[in-house]
């Protein structure tokens, strides 16, 4: 019984300790933000180039 609350103890004091990244870093909206935009703006550039692909085939 002692060795599983002492097991505990340090599950608990291993869940409090987090990277330095997530310390510097604790809001990550705007990555996502960003994220969401570069691939809205490719799948733009890529139909670009699609409609022009089929207007020099014909």
């Amino acid at each position: 019984m002692e060795e599983k609350k002492e097991f505990d103890d340090q599950e608990r004091l291993e869940d409090q300790q987090v990277p330095e990244v997530v310390k510097e870093e604790p809001d990550d909206k705007p990555a996502g933000i960003n994220i969401i935009r570069s691939v809205i703006i490719a799948i733009i550039i890529l139909a670009i180039i699609y409609f022009v692909y089929l207007q020099m085939m014909k």
